[in-house]
């Protein structure tokens, strides 16, 4: 079987769902660089209705389960769109389109404290949600990365053992705080804004139970590198600022940060989308990896968002 859904793996699925390829558009073309977009599924749009197949070469890491359960909950509370079917085991959703009025975010939509505002509830609301079927470990996800890396011959980053010796410095986090159902993905464009700056979730490949301010944080790191300026948003999530949950989140982008760039390399060695910028985008994400756990504020935010939780 071929890494990639094909044509024919597509008209299965949409016909297994007992829908039409009659007049369908493809959906978005797969990018990896300056954001990834449409790189995990390959998708179709029927009429009102959004269908996406995920690949095969993409479900590597993924709990199925937990992601269409996540999406169908998003859908029932309204802050994502109506799930119509879906089929776990060939890794198809079929959902309500968002249209006319609709558009993906990106860093330039961010810039606008309404919108992050109401993704900040978006998210809040979908984090009370029913329980998923599996738990989020981003340390255990780095480390199977590596050791991917490394069966592949393929090369690490040169200071990869200074960094997981630095984030090791974070791990605590994962015996703290409270667990609830997470996107675990931060990224704009798995966000869509409407009509009255209203914000829909969409994409829910890494969810599983995880600390909230997982979420928080890689959100925050999507609208802006300048701490002074994510304050706002955190205070929209959690109703006021507090410097121990601030603490937390920024720590939980940067260990985000350092996953995708570790998954982000192993596609450029494992992929069979060659053309793809896959090393590009996760050379950017190791980049501000770097910056935040070499920054005099990291000791900080360890003192105050993981020894004082502890």
């Amino acid at each position: 079987m071929t890494g990639l859904v094909d044509d024919a793996m597509m008209v299965e699925a949409v016909l297994a769902a007992g829908l039409s390829m009659d007049g369908a558009i493809p959906g978005p073309l797969p990018l990896a660089s300056p954001s990834y977009k449409a790189l995990e599924s390959r998708s179709v749009l029927i009429g009102n209705v959004f269908a996406k197949r995920v690949h095969p070469e993409m479900r590597d890491g993924f709990d199925l389960t937990a992601a269409m359960q996540a999406a169908q909950h998003a859908g029932e509370v309204g802050v994502g769109p109506k799930v119509l079917s879906f089929n776990i085991e060939t890794g198809f959703i079929a959902m309500q389109a968002m249209l006319k009025g609709w558009s993906t975010a990106n860093q330039g939509t961010l810039q606008d404290v309404e919108i992050v505002a109401s993704a900040m509830a978006s998210l809040k609301a979908f984090h009370q949600t029913a329980q998923l079927p599996s738990r989020f470990d981003p340390f255990a996800q780095i480390d199977a990365l590596i050791e991917k890396l490394r069966n592949l011959d393929a090369p690490l980053p040169d200071d990869i053992v200074w960094l997981r010796r630095l984030i090791a410095q974070i791990e605590p986090m994962r015996e703290t705080g409270v667990l609830l159902p997470c996107r675990n993905d931060g990224s704009s464009s798995n966000l869509m804004v409407g009509p009255d700056r209203q914000v829909m979730l969409i994409d829910f490949d890494r969810a599983g139970m995880n600390d909230p301010l997982y979420d928080v944080g890689c959100l925050l790191a999507e609208v802006t590198d300048f701490e002074r300026d994510m304050h706002a948003g955190y205070t929209a999530y959690a109703g006021a600022f507090d410097e121990a949950g601030f603490a937390r989140a920024r720590l939980w982008s940067h260990i985000d940060d350092l996953l995708h760039a570790l998954w982000a390399r192993t596609k450029a060695h494992t992929s069979q989308r060659r053309s793809l910028e896959w090393l590009k985008y996760g050379e950017w994400r190791l980049m501000r990896a770097r910056m935040a756990l070499m920054h005099p504020n990291f000791e900080e935010k360890i003192r105050i968002g993981v020894e004082r939780e502890s």
